[in-house]
């Protein structure tokens, strides 16, 4: 990367939030610049070239680095900016959005998991009720529904009747529902990672009366050694999905690891609060490490 310090940093969201405030904050601590780009202030233009982005009187252009958080539903946008980036030189986190590759759905992870040898709760994405109850026949009650999309805990549901999964199913579009195993468990563990590498680990203990650990319904976060096992796994499951920011879900159930999620725009305040660990810190030396030593 042909760039002069500082790094110049783009941030790419629906709206400000906890992440982009620290990574924001990060660079700056380190002599970088970053600012938050929503995408109601985007103004693309024709010509294929980034110099055709602008954003109020700044142009994009100017920018050494994009990093795009939550860009749902703006999937064709956000790799419309992407790719004009990559063809530019510049760096794109992550790297595969700026080749045009962005599935964004669980049932995709799982089967990416599965590929990679990694454990992941048996998954079934159904499109009509019949197909979901002879699904639920060979997973056995209870079982978790969950949106394809979403994350911090939405659409997840633990289902132990037929009355409240076809009451469930019914709220959504067809296609927009997975059918999962349930694993029984009293927490799970995220463990962050930058560039596939885990920076630490931190366990979700679950909130009574709930079976998920999302800090976001209530969950408890408690630092814990990065074990080795745990790390292998978090790093191997970020390679696969080829996310260089990832928060990593696993859980052991019945003594066997699965992994849950790969969270590729992971929140991080309950993690840097429960461990120490200054992970916007680490993602802007990673990001600086990559531009100044011509890795």
């Amino acid at each position: 990367f042909n760039i002069q310090f500082p790094m110049k940093l783009l941030i790419v969201s629906r709206g400000s939030n906890y992440e982009c405030g620290r990574i924001i904050a990060a660079a700056a601590a380190q002599g970088h610049v970053a600012h938050l780009l929503r995408f109601g202030e985007l103004r693309l233009g024709a010509g294929g070239e980034v110099d055709a982005v602008a954003w109020g009187a700044r142009l994009v252009a100017n920018y050494d680095a994009v990093y795009f958080r939550r860009f749902y539903p703006y999937v064709s946008e956000a790799l419309i900016l992407a790719e004009l980036f990559a063809r530019a030189g510049k760096r794109v986190i992550d790297e595969d959005l700026g080749r045009g590759h962005a599935i964004m759905s669980k049932t995709y992870e799982v089967q990416q998991l599965e590929v990679a040898g990694l454990l992941a709760p048996r998954t079934v994405q159904c499109f009509t009720v019949e197909d979901f109850l002879d699904a639920v026949q060979s997973f056995g009650y209870p079982v978790v529904l969950k949106g394809v999309h979403g994350g911090l805990g939405k659409y997840v549901f633990l289902v132990k009747t037929e009355a409240r999964l076809c009451r469930l199913l019914a709220t959504k579009n067809r296609g927009f529902w997975s059918l999962q195993q349930y694993l029984p468990t009293d927490s799970d563990i995220r463990v962050i990672t930058i560039g596939h590498r885990a920076i630490g680990a931190m366990r979700r203990m679950i909130p009574e009366g709930d079976f998920r650990a999302n800090v976001a319904v209530g969950g408890r976060g408690l630092k814990i050694p990065l074990a080795p096992d745990i790390k292998d796994l978090a790093e191997r499951a970020a390679r696969a999905m080829k996310r260089e920011f990832a928060g990593v879900d696993i859980i052991v159930s019945r003594g066997k690891p699965y992994i849950l999620e790969v969270n590729q725009h992971p929140g991080f305040q309950a993690f840097e609060a429960a461990t120490g660990i200054d992970v916007a810190g680490k993602f802007i030396d990673y990001l600086t490490k990559d531009f100044f030593s011509g890795s």
